[in-house]
C-alpha cells in the first residue's frame, strides 16, 4: 500500500537512527481526505509495517484504517524546498501524468524507473512526457 520512491529512500535512510523506526501517521481529515505525516520514533505493539524500497514504515492500526495506495516521494527543488511529500497515485505529479508509464515512473525527477523507447506514446525521440527524455 506505501510506494517510497528512490530518493525518499536514500534520505530516509540517511535519517535512521539505530533502535528507531519511520512512523507515518495521521495528521489531519478534511473535505480532501486524510493527510499524513513522517517521523522518527518508537515501534509499537499492533503496528501495521510496509515495506518499500527497504524500508520499513510503521503505523498505528487505526491511523492504517485509512491508508489507499500511498506514495512517498522527497523533493529538493529551488522553488518549492526540500521535504518529504506523501500522496496518493490520483494526485497529480507535475512533468509525470501525462506518461503511460506514470505508474511505474520513480517521480523524483533525478532518474526514471522506465524505458522511454517503449513508452507506449507515438513521439519518435521526443521522451514520454514524463519530463525525461
Amino acid at each position: 500500500m506505501i510506494e517510497i520512491t528512490a530518493a525518499a529512500a536514500n534520505m530516509i535512510k540517511q535519517g535512521l537512527v539505530e533502535g528507531k523506526v519511520v512512523r507515518m501517521f495521521l495528521a489531519a481529515i478534511d473535505s480532501s481526505g486524510a493527510s499524513y505525516g513522517l517521523g522518527i520514533g518508537e515501534a509499537e505493539e499492533g503496528d501495521k509495517v510496509f515495506e518499500s524500497r527497504g524500508v520499513k514504515v510503521h503505523m498505528s492500526a487505526k491511523d492504517a484504517e485509512l491508508l489507499g495506495e500511498t506514495i512517498i516521494d522527497y523533493i529538493d527543488d529551488e522553488e518549492l524546498g526540500k521535504g518529504f511529500i506523501i500522496r496518493g497515485p490520483e494526485d497529480e505529479v507535475d512533468g509525470c501524468s501525462s506518461c503511460a508509464n506514470a505508474g511505474t515512473c520513480d517521480h523524483d525527477h533525478d532518474s526514471c524507473d522506465h524505458d522511454h523507447d517503449s513508452c507506449g506514446h507515438d513521439h519518435g525521440h521526443e521522451g514520454c512526457g514524463c519530463g525525461h527524455s
